[in-house]
């Protein structure tokens, strides 16, 4: 889920050593930067199935997120003094990267995964797309973005795919994950669009490591204020925990960025695209989850409508 919010600047964002360039063609790094978006794609899609499966051994929301970045931080700190000077941020800098954690991206991940609590893994993640059409929006009004005709009839496509799932007596499709769902896709916008201005000024890296720890401590603080911090599991929670911290957090995250630097956002954002297709297969093989086929429709529309905004 997390993913779009980074986009590298390339001056900027790439590591010591790694150029941000990209360049048209089919070379060995085009390959090679479509391989990596895959990856990391596949390993997004398993989110939702590691999240719903630790809550059934046990786990809490809360718990799962707070070991979830435990894991994370852990893992981009070793990268980061291994491959960087230790970062140095500004006062203003830690601030901003502060309150985008707690203001934007911390409530976007926490309902969405609350929302997996009352949705099916694909339908979860279908809504949660919606996100990138509201990007569209915000940019409008926040950043003075220009409108264009592909980006009003994605617009169209990506509410028009929410009403026609929404619109449709399904039993089992519960409201609650539903505004859940929507919730996350709203709060993830405003975190790209926030994090987008940030990433002006630090190198991607770091940020994603400031961003997993203010992460980790939130949700700890969170889980033990609430009462629902606790580790009364057995050890296959532990395993889909420790799972989710590092693939769908740490290695997804660091191979998308690759990604991106060799082949461009733009094309990334479109293989991207097969992340709500993959998790709907994964939760029915796995899960035994089904999307009916009004769902279908109405996810087909969405994925449209994200794919043509991917294409500018």
């Amino acid at each position: 889920m997390e993913k779009d919010e980074f986009q590298p600047q390339p001056e900027k964002a790439a590591p010591a050593g790694v150029s941000g360039a990209h360049k048209a063609g089919k070379g060995p790094g085009q390959v090679l930067g479509t391989t990596l978006v895959i990856i990391a794609t596949i390993c997004y899609a398993t989110e939702a199935i590691a999240a719903k499966t630790a809550y059934s051994y046990g786990a809490t929301v809360e718990t799962t997120l707070t070991v979830r970045y435990v894991v994370a931080a852990a893992a981009f700190w070793t990268v980061l003094l291994l491959w960087m000077q230790p970062p140095r941020l500004t006062g203003r800098q830690l601030l901003s990267m502060a309150a985008a954690t707690i203001g934007g991206h911390a409530v976007a991940v926490l309902t969405l995964f609350y929302a997996f609590s009352f949705l099916s893994a694909g339908m979860a993640i279908l809504l949660l797309y919606v996100y990138p059409t509201i990007v569209t929006v915000l940019a409008y009004f926040l950043l003075k973005e220009p409108f264009t005709f592909k980006k009003i009839l994605s617009l169209v496509l990506t509410f028009g795919g929410a009403a026609v799932i929404l619109g449709q007596p399904v039993n089992g499709l519960d409201m609650r994950g539903v505004a859940l769902a929507l919730m996350a896709a709203l709060m993830n916008a405003i975190f790209y669009v926030w994090g987008a201005k940030m990433l002006k000024e630090i190198p991607v890296l770091v940020f994603n490591t400031y961003l997993v720890t203010f992460a980790m401590v939130v949700f700890g603080a969170l889980g033990a204020a609430t009462g629902r911090l606790n580790f009364d599991f057995g050890v296959q929670a532990w395993g889909w925990l420790v799972f989710l911290g590092l693939v769908p957090t740490a290695l997804a995250l660091g191979a998308v960025f690759r990604g991106i630097q060799l082949i461009g956002p733009s094309r990334a954002s479109i293989i991207s695209t097969l992340e709500p297709a993959i998790t709907a297969l994964l939760g029915f093989w796995l899960l035994g989850e089904l999307l009916t086929g009004v769902q279908m429709a109405g996810g087909t529309l969405i994925l449209l409508g994200v794919l043509l905004q991917s294409r500018g």
